[in-house]
């Protein structure tokens, strides 16, 4: 039987007994929500951290879920939110910054964005998606060489950044495209 088949329904199943067992436990409904997340069920997870929260309120990790699953749910403003209040609760949970860029990302406020991900660049130095986040904001604010390099940190990381971001950061360093450039070449 293959381990990874069977790890998510048989931890729902567990933590779901672990719920039962302990409903006043605020850890349980969190372990419980981020199970229920792993198998994309959405809705129940969120009712699992706000149950979460109303045993513990102000409880981070519980902050941090709950504002992952309104990421999902496109409720960007609810994800920074919720995801600021649980930096502001527990700062070094590098978790809630990135959570929170990526909100601001959608919400179209590239300064925010930036500085969210910059402070979880602190907390993870060598965080390749947070590199790319950064230089995504950069770009889109016209700082085009610290871009370029935040974008390098990324794919040296081994992050692969989408055609799109890398087409509108030629264009901004005024480079032709690689793919434009392939195509004037002569074929021989």
């Amino acid at each position: 039987m293959n381990r990874s088949e069977t790890t998510a329904p048989d931890r729902v199943e567990r933590c779901r007994r672990q719920v039962q067992d302990k409903p006043t436990s605020a850890t349980a409904h969190l372990n419980f929500g981020t199970a229920l997340m792993e198998i994309n069920r959405i809705r129940e997870a969120e009712e699992a951290f706000r149950r979460a929260l109303e045993l513990r309120p102000g409880y981070p990790e519980a902050l941090v879920n709950l504002g992952g699953v309104l990421l999902a749910r496109w409720d960007f403003q609810g994800c920074v939110e919720t995801n600021r209040k649980a930096a502001q609760a527990k700062p070094e949970l590098m978790l809630a910054h990135y959570n929170e860029g990526l909100g601001h990302l959608y919400l179209g406020e590239g300064e925010a964005m930036v500085a969210c991900f910059q402070r979880a660049l602190e907390l993870e130095p060598d965080n390749p998606a947070c590199e790319y986040y950064v230089a995504v904001g950069l770009l889109a604010a016209g700082a085009v060489a610290e871009s370029r390099t935040h974008l390098d940190a990324a794919v040296a990381g081994g992050f692969s950044p989408v055609p799109e971001f890398l087409k509108a950061l030629e264009k901004a360093e005024g480079r032709p495209h690689e793919a434009q450039e392939a195509a004037e070449q002569p074929r021989v």
